[in-house]
């Protein structure tokens, strides 16, 4: 929240202190002259920047939750993993599940933490490599587990597609170049308030500095939302989290089931 009452505090002070110079500057009697003109021009103006910026506002969040949920997907595609897992060799389904509990933990621990500066965790990534390195190494003894190697493969293919994804969406940010627009659009629109006069200079102030909170706490919602991954919205690792602390916490033992059938089989 310290971001939002910056900005907004920012944004409101200039502006009052904006119209407070105006006032002083131009005589009440020249602005009360041109105010239809000011009306017409505010009313082409804020209503072009106002549909800018609510579409830019619209799209950030549409996006935030795009990301969210393909957060949610990488995780869920690690709990793919990890639940196949079990119905492997003796070998292969405890290094499988050890790595999915250590990919998991490192995604937590430390690259949460580093994609607040744009980066991601050298350990994180070494567990994603170490992961797929043990699903392309099984050697299926059996149509069953052939069928299970393919589950795995898919697993890891939506693991790898998210992960990237969270990637890509972690390094991205809104252009310089657009942040100038904004800029200038917020000072254009707050610059044509002060040329109305009113009898009742603190309702005119009064006024103005609503404008300029609406202008602020948009331009906080767009900064937030366009960082998904710090700052006071940041997404957290919530289904990362809920494995770690529930999921995982099953057995690396073999299926229940599988035993009897092998016993089945063998009588």
């Amino acid at each position: 929240m310290t971001l939002a009452v910056i900005i907004i505090t920012a944004v409101i002070g200039i502006t009052i202190f904006g119209q407070l110079v105006v006032k002083r500057i131009i005589h009440a009697d020249m602005l009360d002259v041109h105010q239809g003109l000011a009306e017409a021009v505010l009313g082409v103006v804020g209503t072009m920047f106002s549909v800018l910026l609510g579409l830019l506002v619209a799209g950030s969040i549409d996006s935030y939750r795009e990301i969210r949920g393909q957060v949610n997907l990488e995780a869920n595609g690690v709990a793919d993993v990890f639940r196949i897992a079990r119905g492997l060799s003796d070998v292969d389904r405890p290094r499988i599940r050890s790595l999915c509990r250590e990919y998991c933990n490192a995604v937590i621990d430390q690259e949460w933490e580093s994609m607040r500066e744009r980066r991601f965790s050298d350990e994180a990534q070494d567990c994603y490599q170490r992961l797929w390195e043990a699903v392309v190494a099984v050697t299926p003894e059996n149509d069953r587990q052939n069928n299970l190697q393919e589950a795995l493969l898919s697993g890891m293919q939506a693991l790898g597609e998210n992960r990237r994804i969270r990637a890509v969406s972690c390094s991205q940010s809104l252009s310089p170049a657009l942040w100038v627009a904004i800029i200038f659009g917020s000072i254009i629109t707050t610059t044509f308030t002060y040329f109305f006069t009113s009898k009742l200079g603190s309702i005119h102030t009064l006024m103005t500095g609503l404008i300029a909170l609406s202008l602020g706490l948009n331009v906080w919602l767009l900064a937030e939302y366009s960082e998904p991954f710090s700052g006071s919205l940041q997404i957290r690792p919530d289904m990362f989290i809920l494995l770690r602390d529930s999921f995982f916490k099953a057995p690396d033992t073999p299926s229940r089931y599988l035993k009897t059938s092998v016993k089945g089989a063998a009588s």
